[in-house]
């Protein structure tokens, strides 16, 4: 959604300022003759050994690439020549008394509204690799600016320039900017690089800066279970579910961990506090009927280790004891398939498995009685 945000917003840059430029083709005509016309008289000039000599012909030049980019825009890369240009008029100035004026024009509202229109007219035409270049220049013109960041980030990303894409994102947040889909886009491409310490880094970073964007939470513990870091995952999701405590996701998860993490009594009461808010959860259902036929299964293993001796004096009841087990988890797969069934959905594989062994272990207590 973030990136369909940015496109929108490149797109009305352009289209203002060209709306404001060319209120009519005739002045726009006029404007591009204008500028066309200087830079001729300004290339010219910068070729004669006297006038080349001089800062204030390379200043004068640098200003009609800045009218081309900005009143016209047939030269896509003016913007770039004017930066370049008054770089140029710097190195002439070599410390004259032109050089703070140069510098003033270098780090200008104007220079940098030339390279920022110039690099939305790259992105909307998919040219990443020029509007890059563009974005990355006025972010030099103003280092404080977090559009200029934030713009050179996203557009390193579109590139697949993971380098460019991780400096200004960065710099982005190095200044002050906020914005979740940022802390997002970079966790992911150091998550790409196998950097799981700076993805963390970096979501921790964000949900500072969001404390109530809980996108970002969830991809926090997503990145620390991936590296198998699972206590730092429950640690998170726990806050997850005590800021959100009727998040039935957030508390089916923090129960699968305990679950897996052998903190059985744990997971038993997030499951059971699920179900109480969302009785036909299905994998809620699917994961207490699998909770209770394990723990039938480990009852039952007491009796297959028993001698003739052991069995005659007490299998009977621990058999029992498993076949209630057994029988406890039945409802949750039925209520399981009963979803899939009002679904219209075919049965998963591991539902289908589990109701046809329990449904024999049942048979087979039920022969016992």
């Amino acid at each position: 959604m973030k990136k369909t945000i940015f496109v929108s917003v490149l797109s009305m840059v352009t289209a203002g300022v060209f709306a404001q430029a060319g209120l009519d083709n005739q002045l726009r005509d006029a404007q591009c003759k204008s500028a066309a016309d200087e830079i001729a008289k300004g290339e010219k000039a910068s070729l004669d050994a006297k006038k080349g000599a001089k800062s204030s012909t390379w200043v004068k030049l640098a200003t009609a690439y800045e009218d081309m980019a900005i009143n016209c825009g047939k030269d896509s890369m003016a913007s770039e020549k004017a930066y370049n240009t008054y770089k140029k008029a710097l190195e002439v100035e070599a410390g004259g008394k032109g050089a703070k004026d140069i510098e003033a024009a270098l780090t200008s509202q104007k220079i940098y509204s030339a390279l920022m229109q110039q690099g939305a007219g790259f992105y909307n035409s998919k040219n990443f690799p020029n509007a890059l270049k563009l974005f990355r220049l006025a972010s030099e013109v103003n280092p404080k600016d977090t559009t200029a960041a934030l713009y050179s980030g996203i557009v390193g990303q579109q590139a697949k320039d993971n380098e460019a894409a991780k400096i200004y994102f960065n710099k982005f947040i190095e200044q002050g900017g906020k914005d979740p889909a940022v802390f997002y886009s970079l966790s992911e491409i150091y998550k790409g690089e196998k950097n799981t310490a700076k993805a963390v880094e970096v979501l921790k970073k964000g949900i500072t800066a969001n404390p109530n964007d809980k996108d970002l939470k969830g991809s926090l513990v997503n990145v620390q279970l991936s590296s198998g870091n699972s206590d730092e995952a429950i640690a998170e999701l726990k806050k997850l579910v005590d800021s959100d405590p009727n998040n039935i996701n957030n508390m089916l998860n923090l129960a699968i961990l305990y679950d897996n993490s052998g903190k059985k009594e744990e997971a038993l009461e997030l499951y059971k506090k699920v179900m109480a808010i969302d009785p036909t959860n299905y994998d809620c259902n699917f994961n207490l009927g699998v909770y209770y036929f394990n723990q039938a299964v480990k009852i039952k293993e007491e009796v297959d280790k028993m001698d003739m001796k052991e069995y005659q004096k007490s299998g009977k009841a621990i058999e029992d004891k498993a076949c209630a087990k057994f029988a406890e988890a039945k409802p949750y797969f039925d209520t399981c398939k009963a979803v899939r069934d009002k679904e219209g959905k075919a049965l998963e594989e591991d539902l289908t498995n589990s109701l046809t062994s329990l449904t024999t272990v049942l048979e087979q207590c039920a022969k016992r009685k």
